[in-house]
């Protein structure tokens, strides 16, 4: 009898099959198998043709969300959040989840005040928004572009004439602000000082004075900012008439249902708003949140409840055709969700209101921030219609952030895991994309630049296998080619990007689209090159005590000019120092509204250093020549010239005698 294994094997062996989602699809497989059977029944082969067809069901079946989810949510979340609370020593969270029309969970955990024993809820507990609140300034400035009060591309000086921002890269449009494009350095110093708040002008000249440098041109990269909102709260106040506040309070949150929002600079909402949370000695500290200025509202001065947050996220995800007709419509809505850079893959991160990523197969859109001690999280699944809010009440919450992530990938959706296609890319490639990156997020015209050797940076090294190996952001990860300057994590969740200049030079990076954006690391954004400065310094002194010592050995003289300058220049060293741990380890910088006294000493420093070596050179030049100096020890003085030199530059490069100066 004719063994009809063979016949199977062609059938079903190494040869691509449509996906059976059709009955009659799979009922032609069996037939086949049948028919053969006719010649040869073996049950044994029966059973294992209808096993291999019905693996074919597999995919199809995977690709679609877990329907069973909502059984499950509660205890996975319980299970994250409890183990971020005590891994990230958080106080309490709120995690608001819905679908449709249904809240599938609205839970809060541990504690609300740690001076009381309260408890958080969603429903009492008022939190910051932090950076979310961005969402909802964005939807003001698109809902006023909808009714033709503005326009996207507006050059900012067309709303705000009296503003004092440079912009020596480009003028800056109104779709700029939105996109985190303006082209605007990052500033800490003096960021959230309390400049007073007066008149209209007052108000203006208050956000002038804090506003960062322009150091790029409009559309290069993006570059998260938080003065960018800031100046899109003025337009919408300038446009609308009103104070922003106001607009975004009647025209905005009040057609979404939410009637008792609270701002961060009102001394009243304040006091209601849930304290902040730090772990000291071994127990969690309140700390009643301060207020702060009123032109950061449009940045990050929101705060709400989780019970308006399930409102807010069911219109968001939905058309707004169930709610009054004042609210945004679903074109509006949709504004929200559109690219701002369409056809750009550095940007494609970027929609007009959110950033956009794609999770487990999902198109999800998503906001976070952070606030002096909570950090929360928005996140939107149109296709799926559910919506995560999350919000930790600490001042670290890294893990909490991830829910919306995992949940989406380990319980909506465990098992779709879109990956694009591989593309070979050997070892010239690879190597070509080498090197160190650093954030677009930092500072290069103030003292804020001190604090970028500690800014986020990672390391591009070539594997074999045609890979890429990344390190340095929290963890090393693995990515593939899947086409030219364009790598996918294996998971296929995670891709980096990297951008060339005009003559084709890799120039920087990218993630996700433009979510995190990376400049190739050069000599003067290291700790090395900061440190140099005090090493030349050190050195130069050393040259200068050995050409003392042949004073003394030659001609008994003490107070000679080296010895002066060994001395003054360790004093100098010493003195920036100092200066300098104050400032990264004392006073807020952000809150400070003019420079402190350290920062004018250290100005007065760099003088007296630039003095030394100016008397120093006149006096290898017009000091005649006597045998009563040596010349080990004018070779000694000359040869530290070089090293003070370098000392100087070093730190005019990291702006720290202009600290004072640029405030």
């Amino acid at each position: 009898m004719k063994d009809s294994s063979p016949y199977l094997c062609r059938q079903f062996d190494r040869r691509p099959q449509p996906h059976l989602t059709d009955p009659t699809m799979l009922k032609t497989s069996i037939d086949l198998i049948c028919i053969q059977g006719q010649r040869a029944f073996d049950f044994t082969k029966v059973v294992l043709s209808l096993g291999i067809a019905l693996c074919l069901l597999v995919p199809s079946v995977e690709a679609e969300p877990n329907p069973s989810w909502h059984r499950v949510l509660e205890g996975f979340v319980d299970g994250l959040v409890t183990t971020g609370l005590d891994q990230d020593a958080v106080a309490g969270a709120v995690v608001v989840i819905v679908s449709g029309n249904d809240v599938i969970l609205s839970k809060g955990y541990r504690l609300a005040d740690a001076r009381t024993g309260r408890l958080m809820t969603p429903e009492d507990d008022i939190v910051p928004l932090a950076s979310v609140t961005k969402v909802f300034t964005a939807l003001a400035v698109l809902q006023l572009a909808r009714d033709g009060r503005l326009a996207l591309d507006d050059p900012i000086a067309k709303h705000l004439p009296d503003l004092k921002l440079h912009q020596p890269f480009g003028d800056i449009r109104i779709i700029h602000l939105l996109s985190h494009t303006a082209g605007l350095e990052d500033r800490y110093r003096g960021y959230f000082a309390d400049h007073g708040n007066g008149a209209d002008a007052s108000r203006l000249d208050h956000i002038s004075a804090v506003l960062p440098a322009q150091v790029r041109p409009p559309e290069d990269v993006i570059s998260y900012s938080n003065a960018s909102y800031v100046l899109l709260g003025e337009i919408v106040a300038r446009v609308s008439g009103q104070p922003f506040e106001t607009y975004l309070a009647e025209a905005i949150l009040a057609p979404m249902g939410v009637d008792d929002p609270h701002f961060m600079h009102d001394q009243r909402s304040s006091g209601s708003i849930s304290p902040f949370h730090v772990w000291q000695v071994g127990r969690h500290k309140a700390i009643e949140p301060e207020p702060f200025p009123a032109i950061h509202t449009p940045s990050g001065g929101l705060a709400l409840t989780g019970r308006d947050m399930v409102r807010v996220m069911q219109l968001l995800l939905r058309t707004g055709s169930a709610h009054t007709g004042a609210a945004p419509t679903a074109s509006l809505v949709a504004d929200m969700k559109r690219s701002a850079w369409p056809g750009r893959p550095a940007f494609a991160g970027r929609t007009l209101g959110y950033w956009t990523e794609i999770w487990a197969g999902q198109q999800v859109y998503h906001h976070g921030g952070t606030h002096f001690g909570f950090h929360t999280n928005m996140t939107l699944v149109p296709a799926l219609d559910i919506g995560i809010f999350v919000a930790a009440n600490g001042p670290s919450g890294s893990s909490l952030m991830a829910l919306p992530r995992r949940l989406l990938r380990e319980i909506v959706a465990p098992h779709a895991r879109p990956v694009a296609s591989r593309v070979v890319c050997d070892a010239v490639c690879l190597r070509v994309h080498e090197g160190r990156y650093i954030t677009t997020r930092r500072n290069e015209t103030g003292l804020d630049r001190i604090l970028v050797p500690y800014q986020t940076a990672f390391t591009v090294r070539a594997m074999e296998n045609n890979a890429l190996m990344v390190s340095g952001l929290g963890h090393s990860r693995r990515f593939e080619a899947i086409g030219k300057d364009v790598f996918e994590s294996p998971e296929g969740d995670t891709r980096l990007g990297f951008r060339r200049n005009e003559v084709g030079h890799i120039v920087g990076a990218y993630l996700n689209g433009g979510i995190h954006s990376f400049d190739t690391l050069d000599f003067w954004h290291t700790a090395t090159s900061l440190e140099s400065a005090s090493w030349a310094a050190v050195i130069g002194s050393l040259l200068c005590l050995a050409g003392a010592v042949s004073s003394w050995r030659t001609r008994r003289c003490i107070l000679s000019l080296p010895l002066c300058q060994a001395v003054l220049w360790i004093s100098i060293i010493l003195g920036f120092m100092e200066i300098l741990d104050q400032i990264t380890h004392g006073d807020e910088l952000s809150r400070l509204a003019s420079p402190s006294a350290g920062l004018w000493a250290m100005t007065i420093l760099y003088g007296i250093g630039v003095a030394s070596v100016l008397l120093i050179t006149f006096w290898l030049l017009f000091t005649p020549s006597k045998k009563r100096i040596v010349k080990t020890e004018r070779l000694a003085v000359l040869s530290a010239l070089p090293f003070f030199v370098w000392s100087l530059f070093a730190a005019w490069k990291w702006n720290l005698p202009t600290a004072s100066l640029t405030w």
